[in-house]
């Protein structure tokens, strides 16, 4: 049976892995890109291994005629990626056990080319979490700095546009990194996931910098890892400005298809900083402008009231800034600046 480990998979370009695991594995965390092909679905996972507890052999034989059923569908699959460009098509499961061996014994049989990944997903969340550190000490970081609404998102989207190494801690984290965060978006990733993708990130950076955002210890639920922070501050530190309208306008543009009245409300009534820091008015106030549709006032209240002064004390860190954008009506000005910072690292 051909075999190769994460290490050796890294070393060659065209990779395609298939994760064979079920269902509520892969969704939880994969290597990014995995196709998921399940031998078992999550209800036949839970009933073999209640079996196994009871009986291992009756437990394999179970787990036998289930995957030989799903064979024909994973070798039609496989065999249909087209694979001219002789990429290496790599199987695993969860330790690199008999799940992910016996489609590669049956698919190198049927004459498709496939490696089974030693030690499975175990193996390969090992090798990212001693080499994630490792990879990113070689790179620089230009940080975007201001405040909510000034357009920092929209400038790292456009950067990443025009081929520049972008690292969008939001995108990878699946969250906004707000009390509204998760608006419009997918269920949260999982911590190994998002290390997954930093690992990704990290691993295919050419340039030797990447341009980001500022951003706190922790998104959503996703914490940053230490090593990150670091080299984010020691990095170079841009602030954006935009005027109080234009913030609101961009706020709007990037929130407004996904208010749903209802959840925005209870976000907001059931935050106990909002009552403790800001009092009861307050929070009278701004979820009055929600009920009567005036979200114009709505994000005004939150931007002037809340977002500003929070933001206050962590945006002087870097004060007084080597690099300053103006991004209101300027944004083809602003992303040359923002490229022309990287000429110091080339």
């Amino acid at each position: 049976m051909k075999e190769i480990t994460i290490e050796e998979a890294y070393s060659y370009k065209d990779l395609i892995f298939i994760d064979v695991r079920s269902p509520s594995e892969y969704s939880y965390s994969t290597i990014p890109g995995a196709i998921n092909l399940p031998i078992f679905s999550d209800q036949e996972r839970k009933d073999i291994g209640i079996t196994y507890k009871a009986n291992k052999e009756i437990a394999y034989e179970k787990g036998l005629l289930i995957g030989s059923n799903k064979l024909s569908d994973i070798y039609k699959y496989i065999k249909s990626l087209d694979n001219r460009n002789k990429c290496k098509v790599i199987v695993f499961c969860s330790r690199g056990g008999m799940r992910s061996k016996s489609i590669v014994v049956n698919l190198n049989l049927l004459n498709i080319n496939t490696f089974q990944l030693v030690g499975g997903y175990k193996a390969y969340r090992k090798y990212i979490l001693e080499n994630l550190e490792k990879l990113n000490r070689s790179l620089k970081y230009i940080t975007l700095h201001g405040n909510t609404g000034v357009g920092k998102t929209d400038l790292l989207m456009e950067l990443e546009r025009q081929g520049q190494p972008v690292l969008n801690l939001e995108e990878l984290a699946n969250n906004r990194g707000s009390i509204f965060g998760s608006l419009g978006l997918d269920k949260p990733i999982s911590q190994k996931m998002f290390d997954s993708l930093l690992f990704e990130k990290l691993r295919l950076n050419r340039k030797g910098y990447f341009f980001t955002e500022s951003e706190s210890k922790r998104i959503g639920n996703i914490i940053l890892p230490d090593f990150l922070m670091k080299s984010m501050e020691a990095g170079s530190h841009v602030l954006v400005k935009a005027h109080i309208e234009e913030r609101i306008n961009n706020l709007l543009k990037d929130y407004i298809a996904y208010v749903d009245n209802n959840k925005v409300y209870k976000i907001i009534s059931n935050n106990k900083y909002f009552i403790k820091r800001k009092g009861s008015k307050w929070v009278e106030s701004l979820t009055a402008y929600l009920e009567e549709g005036d979200y114009h006032n709505f994000v005004r209240t939150l931007l002037v009231d809340y977002y500003d002064q929070l933001y206050y004390y962590s945006e002087r860190k870097y004060d007084p800034y080597k690099y300053i954008i103006n991004n209101e009506g300027n944004f083809d000005k602003s992303i040359d600046k923002l490229i022309s910072i990287t000429y110091n690292y080339q």
